[in-house]
């Protein structure tokens, strides 16, 4: 009786770790996850302000190089 009090105290603590552990990486993939999605909105935010510059360069490029 005593061996199987222990058995189920340590298996009880091995749930315990593994639970604890188990809600601290999602915590951390989920901030990931919005930092991920965060970056993505920002980079799409700006792709069209880089294309409008590229767009400018070109045509002074072409200016420079016809003169």
């Amino acid at each position: 009786m005593e061996n199987s009090l222990k058995n189920i105290i340590w298996f009880g603590l091995i749930l315990v770790a593994a639970g604890t552990t188990y809600g601290m990486l999602s915590q951390r993939v989920q901030a990931l996850e919005s930092k991920s999605v965060q970056l993505e909105a920002i980079i799409l935010q700006d792709i069209p302000e880089i294309k409008e510059r590229v767009i400018r360069l070109e045509i002074l490029l072409e200016q420079a190089l016809a003169k």
